[in-house]
């Protein structure tokens, strides 16, 4: 969906936005398939599925507070929706650390 919205004035964004937009993609698939890696119970599944979960922190916090892509954020927001992407990732780690110990 961002490669969607960020699309039509991509060129006026220049190469900044094209290296964001390939991280983003990255991290996206990195996401996609640590989750695979536990689905399939594999032994580095943890390991990938934490790893994706802290680059998507790390991308949301970026998109909050300095990005060359579009972006739908009410002014004022940014620390809530800071704060909620930091508990959120939290959540999700303490999830993946109790799926590994079984």
């Amino acid at each position: 969906m961002e490669l969607l919205t960020a699309l039509p004035s991509i060129g006026v964004r220049g190469p900044a936005a094209w290296i964001e937009l390939t991280v983003h993609g990255v991290v996206a698939v990195t996401c996609a398939v640590g989750g695979r890696m536990l689905r399939i119970a594999s032994p580095a599944g943890p390991a990938v599925a934490a790893a994706g979960v802290a680059m998507r922190a790390v991308i949301s916090l970026q998109s909050l507070f300095w990005t060359t892509l579009p972006r739908d954020v009410a002014p004022g927001t940014h620390l809530p929706l800071a704060l909620l992407t930091c508990a959120n990732a939290a959540l999700w780690l303490i999830v993946i650390r109790l799926i590994s110990r079984r």
